[in-house]
């Protein structure tokens, strides 16, 4: 899909999510972090939680992942 503000994918667990927000776990560090759905573009994940997540490019670099 595109965007019309570049975005960060990447590989990941999700391990919670609220109304508001989705916690994974990143597949490259083993960190847990919580991100705003307001930022998220997309989540695709298996029954277990595995996949991948599209957020914003800000978000992204807000978490120091890029």
């Amino acid at each position: 899909m595109i965007y019309d503000e570049p975005t960060y994918e990447m590989a990941c667990q999700v391990m919670a999510e609220t109304e508001k927000a989705i916690r994974i776990k990143d597949f490259a560090t083993g960190e847990l972090l919580w991100l705003p759905l307001s930022q998220i573009k997309e989540i695709h994940r298996d029954k277990f939680g595995i996949g991948t997540v599209v957020m914003t490019e800000w978000i992204a670099k807000q978490k120091g992942l890029t």
